[in-house]
């Protein structure tokens, strides 16, 4: 299940957040999820969204209206987290403190074998408190080695979930394809689709943001549209929207 909630920032407070701020909104939404459940790895959530501008690493925010989407696997869980928004107001991302006023769910999309997403906040391949040194390699996502590190991460989530091993045989076909256009855009333009992001253990890892194509079996599609892509799911990580046509 999936809600969009929309904020109004406390004018007295500030309007900039690092730009990279997973980790804030991680401290302010775990306090809310560890009453509901144990298993942060239950939710997934958006950056935060509005007009803003980048100044040197902050993202200053030009309107007092912001957006936060939320998701979780289960429904009656995810909902008890956005009620716990509203009745914990406001709610303080860093030094800006914002407002809940309007939850809207977001429909499930129509899970089929090939769909079209984009990544609303950084995609994370490798876990940099298992391996340090590799979460700092990038990737070409265009390889088939990006695709096999996706998948292994994938089903090993789609494991530890409780899937059995009959329905995780049924998941053998997967092929994660970057938009080229857009990755051929970034590269001449000289801009980067691959940035260095901190978890919330301080340790420096890659991420991704970028256009793709997945293939999967549909219910690989449906348990990453609720828990996320990739790893550090639970930090906010891998939140994807669906390629609107």
């Amino acid at each position: 299940m999936r809600f969009k909630i929309s904020f109004v920032r406390e004018q007295s407070s500030s309007n900039s957040i690092p730009l990279h701020h997973q980790k804030l909104v991680t401290d302010a939404l775990g306090s809310l999820i560890d009453p509901i459940t144990s298993d942060r790895s239950q939710f997934n959530f958006s950056s935060l969204k509005g007009t803003s501008k980048i100044q040197n690493g902050f993202m200053r925010f030009l309107s007092s209206k912001i957006t936060l989407v939320v998701s979780g696997r289960n429904a009656e869980s995810t909902e008890q987290l956005v009620e716990s928004v509203f009745a914990n107001k406001p709610i303080s991302i860093g030094k800006m403190n914002l407002i809940p006023r309007q939850k809207e769910v977001i429909p499930d999309p129509d899970f089929q074998t090939k769909m079209r997403y984009l990544c609303i906040s950084p995609l994370i391949l490798v876990d940099p408190n298992k391996d340090a040194e590799k979460a700092l390699e990038q990737f070409d996502p265009t390889s088939h080695q990006f695709s096999d590190v996706l998948f292994n991460v994938v089903l090993d989530r789609m494991e530890k979930s409780g899937y059995t091993d009959e329905q995780l045989n049924d998941f053998a076909e997967f092929e994660f394809t970057p938009d080229m256009q857009y990755v051929t855009k970034i590269q001449e333009s000289g801009k980067k689709f691959a940035r260095q992001y901190k978890c919330v253990n301080g340790i420096p890892m890659v991420g991704f943001l970028l256009p793709f194509t997945l293939h999967a079996h549909p219910d690989v599609h449906k348990f990453i549209w609720e828990a996320g892509l990739g790893v550090l799911t639970d930090e906010g990580y891998g939140m994807v929207d669906t390629v609107k046509r």
